[in-house]
């Protein structure tokens, strides 16, 4: 599966993924809207790309941002993928070296563009961190309501942070 838009292509995570993916999930700035306490190794990588990258089965599918010299410039999420109540929720990591040049805003108006036309779905929904100014602006820019304010909801190690809730509703 690929979905091309001007600026960037997404398509399902591949073994020739494994060292940008291992090395963002290992990355601890990442753990605490992951809800990561341990690395990955690349055998675990692996063997998710091939076995439980499947919306349909796990509920759940990983797709690369890749950029036009053909670069993994960031990932983007699709999880608990939920049939009957037509949901799924999304998260998306732009590597930092290409932060702020658009590729977060197509890649989210691609996926969601599939998540309605493709697996049927009535909402996508976000959680973002209350202090993640960069987050909030992407989803609100790619249409994204805030519904709510989950408090104390996850702890950095020192403090409870608040997660705001987002949806995108297809209202056609």
């Amino acid at each position: 599966m690929k979905l091309k838009g001007e600026r960037c292509v997404l398509r399902q995570a591949s073994k020739q993924d494994v060292d940008d993916i291992v090395r963002w999930e290992n990355d601890t700035d990442h753990w605490l809207v992951s809800n990561t306490n341990t690395s990955y190794s690349k055998d675990e990588v692996e063997h998710f790309i091939e076995h439980e990258n499947d919306i349909f089965i796990n509920h759940q599918m990983r797709l690369m941002i890749i950029d036009d010299s053909v670069s993994s410039v960031g990932c983007i999420d699709l999880y608990d993928f939920d049939v009957k109540n037509k949901r799924v929720g999304v998260g998306i990591l732009i590597d930092p070296d290409y932060r702020g040049k658009g590729f977060g805003i197509e890649a989210l108006l691609l996926l969601s563009k599939f998540c309605f036309e493709h697996l049927n779905v009535r909402s996508i929904y976000a959680d973002v961190l209350i202090n993640n100014s960069s987050s909030i602006k992407l989803f609100e820019s790619a249409g994204f309501k805030l519904c709510g304010t989950k408090k104390d909801w996850l702890w950095d190690g020192s403090d409870f942070i608040d997660q705001n809730f987002y949806q995108l509703f297809n209202i056609s």
